[in-house]
């Protein structure tokens, strides 16, 4: 007769038994470890998801915010551009206000008005003023290439005030005569105010702007 597991006899019935218990205590105990296993997977893969979700919603929010700054910060440079442009005009303003103020004095009003009718304009031509006269008012204008060269004034204004008294002055055939006179000795003499006078009249024929008459 064989012994049962408490070192006492047992019949073949109670042997099937007893074996039989522990084979079930066995798969009970591989049951258990499963389970725990995939419990442990379970709250692992929660737990990723839930790092994920996280991520996600910070990234989203750091996107929000990047947007936002980015927003930000172009609404700063429009502001800039906008002031830095303003004070471009104001300054433009500015140069523009005080060549007009050389411009109105005696006697350059009453020569614009002869040199836009086309009559003659120096004495020696039968005209009323002096050569001194006209190099002056063609000085204005060959200073006034200097800022307009290197950008100190708005080119829109620029047109505007000065384009046609330029024009005028240049077409008129006795400034022509004149300015060719004095480059003989000098062939650069009011350059500056050739200069202008192409420029315009080349924005002109581009139909870039009208020239009004500021005067």
């Amino acid at each position: 007769m064989k012994l049962g597991s408490a070192g006492r006899p047992v019949s073949p019935r109670e042997g099937r038994e007893e074996k039989k218990s522990c084979v079930m205590s066995k798969m009970s105990d591989h049951a258990q470890r499963d389970w725990n296993h995939q419990k442990l997977l379970s709250v692992f893969t929660g737990l990723l998801v839930l790092v994920g979700l996280m991520y996600g919603v910070t990234t989203i929010f750091q996107w929000r915010s990047m947007n936002q700054q980015a927003r930000l910060m172009a609404q700063q440079l429009d502001a800039m551009k906008a002031e830095i442009e303003n004070t471009r005009l104001n300054r433009s303003a500015d140069l523009i206000l005080k060549f007009d103020e050389r411009l109105d004095k005696p006697p350059y009003p009453k020569l614009r008005s002869i040199i836009e009718s086309g009559k003659p304009i120096l004495k020696i031509h039968g005209g009323k003023f002096s050569t001194d006269d006209l190099e002056g008012y063609l000085g204005i204008f060959d200073s006034l290439n200097d800022l307009y060269v290197k950008n100190m004034v708005s080119k829109d204004l620029f047109y505007n005030e000065y384009s046609y008294d330029i024009e005028r002055a240049y077409d008129h055939p006795e400034i022509q005569s004149f300015l060719k006179e004095i480059r003989k000795a000098e062939a650069d003499y009011y350059i500056g105010f050739d200069s202008l006078a192409k420029e315009m009249k080349a924005a002109t024929a581009a139909g870039i702007y009208a020239p009004t008459k500021s005067h």
